[in-house]
Formats: structure tokens, C-alpha cells, sequence
């Protein structure tokens, strides 16, 4: 068994000859050839279920099987995977015998495994070097089929063969600096398994964050860092193509990885944090207008209105696209997937420590920027939406690391519900007060101010925020009710 550390970037196919002349390769010999790669599991995917992927790879007059596990992160990623050659292009498991695989698929599943995906690419493959680093680069472009389904790509992947992985980093850098490629987050076998399921190309909800509590800080930063990126750009392409809800997801991935960056900010505050979360913040503005306008245009306006705003809405998805398109962004992604597995941030005593009394400590702050006794009602508008804020940035802990309390999931479930609709209900108040900074519309022609609408969000908030305290600190549940007495139990 051995273990690939690879990067991955994403092209489009109209790029290909950019990628093929760039200067990074100018001076490495590159060779050529084409490959069909066949990905096997059973009819009910007992293979990805249990976290493994089985390939055979026929290039030239070799048939290569590759038995993988399946890794949560993206960017710069370590895998073990098992390869030998076989005599055709289909699986021979005889030298799987002592794998938990050939158990798995003891009893006559074996004899069920059947092609779930195919890929039919061209192969260039480069040696290069980089800072001290020697590697391989593979650009494959081509076709993915999954059952009546298939779908054009090109990926380039460069793999480390001696040195420190910086290198991969290097190189990636120099070429976004040269050609449009994108962070990659999807491995071939996951693309093809989407193709095939439909999902491909559909917009995208965040997953869950597998963390445990054996973890210590620095690897569960890296994983929901890895989640949070994986969820952009899954919904990137179809927020290009102005679609609202890619948007919104895009949004909300970009807000969730500024939240993971403030929950771990004890471990990760390096010399490159603030020049990150600054970059982060920059992106994350752009794509406020065209959201707000999206939730504005959901309400049942004059056709003077509509026309208006649909127009300015157009703008503001140009200047998404721009923003998103934009090299500044591009190596933003790179920059951070690289500084989250290679910072110097890595080497303190924090981020060393174990997970769970980190986040612990992380999360008793959070509760007390949110517990009060005040009513939501009573509140203005600038402290409802730091409120807002600060339940958003709890709302996101609570679901980074979850995974953590088994023990509570009756208290944490009916806390997550508790913040998600106080969450909701301090959005939707939210929207009305940008509304009216968009609207041109007289303030007494219905819902802008005191409305039926704004009442009913405000006592739906306060029961939501009541739900809350109720609930309380279900990750230390013996400690006390209430406000004053969290304060005192952190003192």
C-alpha cells in the first residue's frame, strides 16, 4: 500500500492549449496517450458506501487495478491506494485477499460488481520541478459516461514524487497565474457517481463535517475548511449562469468558511490569516447584491418595479461572474487549501490539542454573545442584526462539529432547530430593512415598515430565542440556565 499526494485543478476544455503551452512545461519532456478507465462497484454502490473506489485503467498494453479510499478533502490530498496489474480490463480481487474490501465483498458479491463508470481521456503527462520539489503532471482531457449520461472535462493533476508537498502549491500558483483553472474538488470517480445519480451540475447543500472527538484542532480545521470549499464550487458553475440558488449556496459556503476561520481563530492566526480572512471578506461582499435582489424580486412587485430592479439584478450577476472569474479569486483557493495543510499556523501548541475541549471553550463564547433575557422585539435594528450574526456563526460551530456529542443528540438536535429558526426568523427581518434601501416604492404602499409581515418574524424570533435558552448548552449539560449563570460558570 502506499500513499499519493496530489492537487488538483479544474480547466475548461476551451483552455486545453493554454494548459498544453504554458511555460511551466516549456522545459520538461512531456509524452502523450490515451486511456480508458473502468470504475466497478455493485448495483447498490457497497463499494463508495464503505468508502473505497476499484478502478482499471488500460493505457497502452497494461491493464493497472487501483483500489482507493475515498478522502473528504480536496486540494492538496493524501490517499492510500493499492495497485498491481491485472490481464484485463475488469477486477481480479485474488490479491485483495487480507483487504477489509475482499471481505466486504465475500458471499458472491464479487460476482456482482459491474462498470458504473467509464472515462475516455488523453493523457499528457510532464516531470517538473518546483522549490525543491520534484512531481508529476498529469492533464487529462476527455469523456466521463455513467449509464445514458456523459459529460466533457479536463483536470490536471500534479502529484508529488520527491520533496515537500509546497511544491504542488508552487506550481498550481504559477499556473493560475498564467491560465483560468479553478481549485478541483471532485475526483473522477465522484464526478462519475454524480453523473450517474443526476446530481452533477445541481445545486448543492453543505454536507456533513465528519469530525470525532479524537481529532485534534488542526486536522477538523482542515476537513471543514476542505467541506466548506468542496461546497462553493460545486455550486459555482450554475451561479455563473445567474441561477439564484447556486448563488445562495455559494454564499452560504463562503459565510460558513469565514465562520470556521473565527471559531478557530486561537489555532490558525498566523502571518497569513489576515491577509486570508481579508481576501475572504472581499470575495464574500460581491455577492451580496445580487442575493438581496434575488430575495427582493421574490415579492410581488409593480411591473415598472420589476423591470427596474431585474436590470440592475443582471449587473449584479455580471459582477458576480467577474468577481468569480477573476484571477485574485482563482488563487485565493489555491493560497488557502495550502496554507491550511502546510501553515505555519500548524506548528502551535493549540492546534496540536485535542478537538473537543477547543471547541468547547469555542462555543461557551459564541452562547454568550447570544443568551440574553432581552426581548428580540425591544431590540434595534443594529442589535438584531449583530444578534443575527453571532446566531449564524453558532448555528455553523454546532454543525462543524457535531460529531462530537453523541452523547446529547436529543439536546442538540432541539438546540439546532432552535438557532436555525431564530436564524431564519432575524434573516427575514433583515431582508425587510435592505428592502427598504431598495425599494422606491412610498414606505406606506404595505410591508416596508410596522408591517402584519415584521411582527409575525419578530414573535417568531423571540419564541425561537426562547426555545434557546430553554435548551441551553447542550455540549456541557450540567451546566446552568440562563444568562447570569453562564457567566458565572466561565468566570
Amino acid at each position: 500500500m502506499s500513499h499519493e499526494i496530489e492537487l488538483k485543478l479544474e480547466v475548461d476544455p476551451d483552455n486545453v492549449l493554454l494548459v498544453r503551452q504554458d511555460p511551466i512545461f516549456a522545459r520538461a519532456e512531456s509524452h502523450s496517450r490515451d486511456q480508458v478507465t473502468v470504475y466497478y462497484d455493485t448495483p447498490e454502490t457497497k463499494l463508495k458506501k464503505h468508502g473505497f473506489t476499484l478502478r482499471v485503467r488500460h493505457a497502452g498494453d497494461r491493464f493497472i487495478q487501483t483500489l482507493k479510499s475515498i478522502s473528504d478533502r480536496v486540494g492538496l490530498v493524501a490517499r492510500e491506494e493499492i495497485e498491481f496489474e491485472v490481464g484485463a480490463l475488469k477486477p481480479d480481487l485474488r490479491q485483495l485477499l487480507d483487504h477489509p474490501v475482499h471481505r466486504l465483498l465475500a458471499k458472491g458479491e464479487a460476482k456482482r460488481l459491474k462498470p458504473i463508470i467509464r472515462c475516455d481521456v488523453n493523457r499528457t503527462s510532464w516531470q517538473i520541478e518546483a522549490r525543491g520539489g520534484r512531481m508529476q503532471a498529469d492533464f487529462d482531457h476527455g469523456c466521463i459516461t455513467a449509464g445514458e449520461r456523459s459529460e466533457e472535462f479536463a483536470e490536471l493533476e500534479f502529484e508529488l514524487v520527491d520533496g515537500s508537498p509546497a511544491s504542488l502549491v508552487v506550481a498550481a500558483g504559477r499556473l493560475c497565474d498564467h491560465v483560468p483553472v479553478r481549485l478541483g474538488v471532485l475526483t473522477k470517480a465522484e464526478r462519475g457517481f454524480m453523473l450517474a445519480a443526476g446530481t452533477l451540475g445541481q445545486v448543492t447543500k453543505a454536507a456533513p463535517v465528519n469530525v470525532h472527538p479524537h481529532m485534534s484542532v488542526a486536522q477538523a480545521f482542515e476537513l471543514i475548511v476542505h467541506a466548506c470549499l468542496k461546497h462553493y464550487r460545486l455550486n459555482e458553475p450554475l451561479a455563473l449562469e445567474a441561477d439564484a440558488a447556486a448563488l445562495h449556496q455559494g454564499r452560504v459556503a463562503m459565510r460558513r468558511l469565514r465562520s470556521a476561520f473565527a471559531l478557530f481563530r486561537p489555532a490558525i492566526e498566523d502571518v497569513e490569516y489576515q491577509h486570508l480572512r481579508h481576501e475572504l471578506r472581499w470575495f464574500t461582499a460581491q455577492l451580496g447584491d445580487a442575493r438581496n435582489l434575488d430575495v427582493y424580486l421574490e415579492r410581488d412587485l409593480k411591473n415598472e418595479e420589476r423591470s427596474r430592479l431585474t436590470r440592475k439584478r443582471e449587473k449584479a450577476y455580471a459582477d458576480v461572474a467577474d468577481a468569480m472569474n477573476s484571477h485574485r479569486f482563482r488563487r485565493l483557493l489555491i493560497d488557502i487549501v495550502g496554507w491550511v495543510a502546510l501553515g505555519a499556523w500548524r506548528t502551535g501548541k493549540i492546534a496540536k490539542r485535542p478537538l473537543a475541549s477547543f471547541a468547547n471553550r469555542r462555543l461557551d463564547r459564541l452562547w454568550l454573545s447570544i443568551a440574553c433575557d432581552r426581548g428580540i422585539a425591544g431590540m434595534d435594528e443594529d442589535t438584531r442584526h449583530r444578534v443575527r450574526i453571532q446566531a449564524k456563526k453558532m448555528r455553523y460551530a454546532v454543525e462543524f462539529v457535531q460529531g462530537l456529542y453523541p452523547q446529547a443528540r436529543i439536546a442538540e438536535k432541539q438546540f439546532t432547530s432552535a438557532i436555525e429558526g431564530l436564524q431564519e426568523s432575524l434573516g427575514k427581518l433583515n431582508d425587510i430593512v435592505t428592502a427598504r434601501t431598495i425599494a422606491t416604492v412610498p414606505a406606506s404602499d404595505g410591508w416596508l415598515i410596522g408591517s402584519l409581515e415584521e411582527r409575525r418574524h419578530l414573535i417568531t424570533a423571540q419564541h425561537a430565542l426562547r426555545e434557546l435558552m430553554r435548551v441551553g448548552r447542550f455540549w456541557r449539560p450540567s451546566a446552568h440556565r440562563g444568562r447570569r449563570s453562564e457567566e458565572q460558570a466561565l468566570a
